[in-house]
């Protein structure tokens, strides 16, 4: 009651202030409370507006609450910084299925004023809002599952996670992982998975009133495939063995527990035949066969296994001989460009055999054939190159250098090299400079003059400069040449002197597009009744250029500078 009096005398006080505004240099504000949103179990937004500072500074302005009426600074308080104006506040931590009392407040020199009382009551806690992300990193018996919980209902979440199963609708009676607690995103790992399965899964939360489930997520555990596997030709042959090989360029999602070589005398070895096994797991291996027969032939393929099987290579032949493969060296690639490279070999031992054939083999993946693409260069030993033509800009390209003899196909070490990408288009600035000078023309000193960029094979680019008036004509290079067209270039009249005259080029052809890095040609044409004309190839790119040609008939202190951004 005591509190009730109070506040109607400070509003009794602040009242006669206003009506008697003389009796005092000032009054408390006038400031007024907004109604309640955002309501929730525990917090809720409200604010008010100063309407008027009461002629002194509002030093403090916010937001009084208590769960009796006409609330004080003195019981709860949010405090905005002070001034006349609209703000507001929400009040966070409140007891849920309660009744609030909030007035808005200010503060200036002549004291505390409130706002109107507004009320809201605080709603009873609900189960919790959230939603469940999509799967990541799925294999054969993992994946990632999380949630976001963007609300508590009211309630602090005490347990949040994904629970999960074969079927629809998993709940935490089935499988669960729990990840801490409180709202915000999070995320599981899910482990023990089986191979190929379809699961669903959901994340979950749990405050006071209960367990709330997000949309439900589906997601299958990756099926393995049987590896990926090459033979390697047979190399260092000899009377009574070889070395074999091969390459697992991919375990088929389950890892390769064995790898080899097997060999027989008849087509399509396996493991059941003659076996070499080297290490486990994906990459190149070599195995060494001995103990063959000098003169027979043998087929090989390279194998590995995983857990769905085992799978083989492509079959290769050799025969142990005294004669060997011939021994060859590739050299690294030179006179790279975009489209072409050249790139050779040595052969330092024809191994016991003529060399029929030699030459360069190459292809965007490692290890290239002559099934690849392959030009030949001669037959014996010593060294060689090749021309690779019509490769793709910008490319990575592997290479080596083979040899044929009797004894089959050997290959030099692999080199690598990469086409240059597509020269960029260049901007910059070019800057041309002359001055008109006496042909002993009809005309003089009166004089008109044109200067134009055009391509090496002739087609107009752009006009830099024309001074010419109704005799246009009279250039008939120009005319000729660019139609006319003066977009963008400086222009103006005849002129009544030989003057110096400059002017620039930004690289753009009359539509303002940057043009191709390459050969340019700088037109100069003047008359002054004897027409003159010359013409300057420079080269546009990335590099400066900078050109001062002899004084010719009607142009003297000719430059020409071009200068790259």
């Amino acid at each position: 009651m005591k509190k009730i009096w109070r506040n109607i005398f400070s509003l009794i006080i602040g009242c006669t202030l206003l009506i008697f505004p003389g009796c005092n240099n000032s009054s408390v504000a006038l400031v007024t409370t907004t109604d309640a949103n955002n309501i929730n179990a525990t917090a809720a937004t409200t604010g008010g507006e100063v309407v008027w500072d009461g002629g002194a500074s509002v030093t403090e302005r916010g937001i009084c609450w208590s769960t009796t009426q006409y609330p004080l600074i003195s019981d709860n308080k949010i405090t905005n910084s002070g001034g006349i104006g609209v703000f507001s506040h929400t009040i966070a931590g409140l007891v849920t299925n309660r009744t609030y009392y909030v007035r808005a407040y200010a503060i200036n020199s002549a004291g505390t004023s409130y706002g109107n009382q507004i009320v809201f009551s605080t709603g009873v806690p609900s189960l919790a809002t959230l939603t469940t992300t999509a799967t990541t990193n799925i294999s054969q018996t993992i994946a990632t599952v999380g949630g976001t919980i963007t609300y508590d209902g009211g309630s602090a979440v005490t347990e949040r996670g994904v629970c999960w199963n074969t079927s629809n609708t998993p709940t935490t009676s089935n499988n669960k992982i729990t990840n801490g607690t409180g709202t915000g995103s999070f995320t599981c790992g899910l482990n023990s998975l089986q191979i190929g399965t379809t699961y669903y899964a959901r994340a979950f939360a749990t405050n006071s009133v209960g367990t709330v489930y997000g949309n439900e997520v589906t997601f299958s555990t990756n099926q393995p495939s049987l590896p990926t596997i090459t033979t390697a030709e047979a190399i260092s042959i000899t009377a009574n063995g070889a070395t074999l090989g091969g390459n697992v360029t991919a375990d088929g999602g389950s890892i390769v527990t064995e790898r080899g070589v097997c060999l027989s005398t008849s087509a399509a070895p396996t493991t059941s035949n003659i076996k070499m096994s080297s290490g486990t797991g994906t990459g190149s291996f070599t195995c060494v066969a001995s103990s063959l027969v000098t003169g027979t032939t043998y087929h090989a393929r390279a194998y590995a296994t995983n857990l769905l099987g085992t799978v083989y290579g492509n079959e290769i032949t050799f025969i142990p001989s005294s004669i060997s493969f011939a021994t060859i060296t590739t050299t690294a690639a030179t006179a790279i460009t975009t489209t072409t490279a050249t790139v050779g070999g040595n052969i330092t031992a024809d191994g016991g055999a003529s060399v029929t054939q030699r030459g360069i083999c190459w292809g965007t993946t490692t290890l290239p054939t002559i099934n690849n693409s392959n030009i030949p260069n001669g037959i014996g030993t010593g060294s060689f190159s090749c021309s690779l033509g019509s490769l793709l800009v910008g490319t990575t390209y592997y290479a080596r250098a083979f040899a044929i003899n009797s004894v089959g196909i050997s290959y030099g070490n692999e080199v690598t090299f990469t086409t240059t990408a597509t020269p960029a288009n260049n901007t910059g600035t070019l800057t041309v400079s002359f001055t008109t000078s006496t042909a002993n023309g009809k005309y003089k000193p009166a004089n008109i003059s044109a200067a134009w960029v055009k391509t090496s094979a002739g087609v107009f680019v752009k006009t830099l400069l024309v001074y010419a008036a109704s005799r246009k004509n009279d250039l008939t290079n120009w005319s000729s040449n660019t139609g006319k067209n003066a977009t963008n270039a400086i222009t103006g009249a005849t002129k009544t002197n030989y003057l110096a005259c400059t002017c620039t080029w930004n690289a753009t052809d009359v539509n303002n597009v940057v043009v191709a890095n390459g050969d340019y040609i700088v037109c100069l044409e003047m008359s002054d009744g004897i027409l003159k004309y010359y013409q300057y190839t420079f080269t546009k790119g990335a590099t400066a250029v900078s050109m001062t040609p002899a004084n010719v008939t009607g142009f003297t202190g000719i430059s020409i500078n071009w200068v790259p951004n």
